[in-house]
Parts: structure tokens; sequence; C-alpha cells
């Protein structure tokens, strides 16, 4: 009785012994031309292969010119330097090292269409992986300025007068003076493209009801480009099938107001000039089919199929099951505005309906909704824009591999 009484405690305590989980040491040099970086605060985030976060962040200071942490292992990793109130970032790809060197300047001034200056406006910098570098406002005289920063990144300015976003693509080591002209926006349509990206700049997701119906519901969403130097300013509408129910909407990621007309959702919504903004529709479809015309040319579309077989679903011509580790369809080649598009997902439900929107991130991409169909959540609330695309952009990326091959 003594033995099983010790070897009882022996296992209770062996059970709260922590274990040590495997770690990559993640290292690289930060250089300041006519500065030091010592003492600079390093972060480095361990992510999914859908570059969400994995685990918890590790730091580290740079001492002299070099840094080097343990982090929890990873497909990769997000560095975070902070250096002279900019943050620089890496993004770590089947790597652990990052050498960096702040090494350019540049400077610039934001004026009205007549010269005049504009102070006080927010600009901010943005790096290649769309992460916020440094934040500052204009003088009285309209002038900012931006550096040390890495001498081969080319960043983008975002700035906003008014109610307008304007938008410039500077490289520092080619550039180091900016003007940004906030001309007038317009409310002409026309200038708008569907972007033109990869993997898409319109993407469908179907999704199975969260009821006894076999109607699905869809999350539409379509990146809108304005590629002149006038922001856009004004309403744009995403085309809906016929029988379409909407019932959430969102512009870059927030819930927003729409109006629900015969064409389609329609929502107020700022394009920035030369720049772009992902605006979506969720509804319910009242039967299996979803068919609607395309209201812009486009390059580029991809259907994501959740929950649903590829090779049962009966569709359109114009559209072709995606050889992509998600299930899809994506389209034969650019489909003109007017084209159709149609679905039918009647018979092609597969037993696995968990969410694959979100990659890595599962149920946090697809919550339940407080809408009847019990299937798409309303906006805002989780992300799950950013994990249709972050999904859809692993996806399609590996069907045009395998198709060029």
């Amino acid at each position: 009785m003594r033995r099983l009484l010790a070897l009882l405690v022996v296992l209770s305590a062996l059970a709260f012994v922590p274990v040590a989980s495997a770690t990559t040491t993640v290292g690289g040099t930060v250089t300041v031309a006519d500065g030091s970086a010592d003492g600079a605060r390093v972060e480095v985030v361990p992510l999914t292969e859908q570059r969400q976060r994995a685990e918890d962040a590790v730091t580290t200071t740079v001492e002299g010119s070099s840094f080097s942490v343990d982090a929890p292992d990873a497909p990769a990793y997000a560095v975070r330097i902070q250096y002279g109130g900019a943050t620089h970032y890496e993004i770590l790809q089947n790597r652990t090292r990052v050498d960096i060197e702040l090494s350019e300047r540049f400077s610039g001034r934001v004026v009205d269409a007549d010269g005049t200056a504009e102070s006080g406006a927010v600009v901010e910098l943005i790096d290649e992986n769309e992460y916020v570098v440094d934040t500052g406002r204009t003088n009285e005289t309209g002038a900012f300025a931006f550096g040390p920063l890495e001498s081969d990144e080319t960043y983008e300015l975002r700035t906003t007068v008014g109610n307008a976003a304007y938008r410039r693509t500077v490289d520092p080591s080619t550039t180091q003076n900016v003007t940004v002209t906030a001309l007038p926006p317009t409310n002409d349509t026309s200038v708008l493209d569907v972007a033109n990206r990869t993997p898409t700049g319109h993407v469908v997701q179907i999704v199975p009801p969260g009821n006894d119906s076999d109607a699905p519901s869809v999350v539409e969403t379509v990146a809108f480009e304005n590629p002149s130097d006038r922001p856009f300013v004004g309403t744009v509408t995403i085309g809906t099938p016929a029988d379409a129910s909407p019932y959430a909407a969102m512009v870059d990621g927030s819930g927003a107001e729409y109006r629900q007309t015969d064409a389609g959702v329609e929502l107020n919504v700022s394009v920035p000039a030369n720049g772009s903004t992902q605006v979506g529709a969720a509804y319910d479809l009242s039967g299996t089919q979803f068919e609607k015309e395309v209201r812009r040319n486009t390059s580029s579309l991809a259907v994501v199929l959740q929950g649903y077989d590829p090779s049962r679903v009966s569709h359109s011509e114009n559209l072709r099951v995606g050889s992509a580790p998600i299930p899809l369809l994506t389209t034969n080649e650019s489909l003109a505005a007017g084209t159709t598009i149609s679905v039918d997902v009647a018979g092609a439900r597969t037993n696995d309906t968990a969410s694959t929107a979100g990659g890595d991130s599962g149920a946090d991409a697809i919550e339940t909704s407080s809408s009847e169909s019990g299937s798409i959540p309303s906006f805002p609330g989780v992300p799950m824009l950013a994990g249709i695309f972050g999904t859809v952009a692993v996806g399609l990326g590996a069907y045009r591999v395998t198709r060029s091959e």
C-alpha cells in the first residue's frame, strides 16, 4: 500500500513538471548609418504558414549590432525591431536570420491642388508586408520626414486630407523628396477597377447553412483599385444573385451600413488615389444555385467551396476546379462585365463542414452568426476577410504553380 501511495505521489508530481517545447534560434544584425542600434528592442513572433500568430512573442535587445533569441519552433517568424521611434519588420520564411541596414531617409510635403500646405495631416509609412513602420504629422509648411529606413525596402506613403485618402510608392534609395498633391476626390465609378492582384481581387465563398435548409450562404469580397491620382469617394455596388437576401456588409474589414437595391448591395466607400479598398457583403440564397452577372471586368475570380466537394458541384463553363489545397473553383480566363457565372451545390455537400476560410485560425475565422442562416458572421467581428484571402492566397498560389509546370 505504501509503495502504491508513493508511486501515486511521484506520478502526480510528474504531471506538474513543465515540458520544454522545441525552440529555434532567431538572430541577425542591425546596423545604422551614422549611429548605433545598441539597446534597440527586438520582438520575434512565431507565425503559421498563413502568417497568423502561432505562439507568444519573445523579446530581446540588440547588443552592439547583433541579436539572438530562442523562439518556439514555427513555419515562419515576424521580427520587429524598434529604433528611433519607428518599427521595422522582416518576415522570415525558411530562414532564421535577418540583417537590417538602416541608412536611407526621405522627406516631403502635403499640399492641396493650389499648392497650399496641408498642416496637421497624418502621414503613415507602410512597408512591403503592409506593416506600419512610422507615423507622423505635417508641420505648418506641410512638411514631414522619415528615417533612417531600410536600404532595400520600398515603402507606401499614406495620408488623409478631409475624408479622402492619398497614397504614393516611395523608394528612399532613389527618392529623397516627395510632394503629395491632395487633388479633390471624384465620385465617378469609372475610375475604379477590380484589383488585378495575387491571388485574386474577387472572392466568392459559399458556405453550407447551419440549419436543415439546402440553401447556402455567401460571403463575397471585391477589392476595388483606383489607379488615378484623385481619390474616389462615393458609392459602389456588389452585384448579387436575384434571390439573395443580404444581412451584412463590410469595408476594409469593418462593418458598414449598406442599401439593398435591384442591382445588389450598395455601400459608401473611399478608395485612395493610387490605392485599393476591399468591400464585402454577406447574404443568404433561397436555393442551391448561385448565379450572377459580373459587374466589372475582372482578371480572375475564385469561388471557395467550404464544406462542398468541387468535383460534385455543377458550374458554368467559365469556371474550373482549381488544383489547390483548398476546395475552390477558379476562372479559365478574364471575365468581361456582363458575363454570367453560376455554381450549383445540390448534392455536393461533404461531411466535413469545418471552416476552410481561416487556415490555421480554424473556428476563429468563421463563427455562428446572429442572422437567420446561422452560418456566416455579421461584419465586423472576427477578421474573416483576412482568413479568406489568406487561405485563397495559399491555395490559389499553389494552383497557379501547378498549372505553370
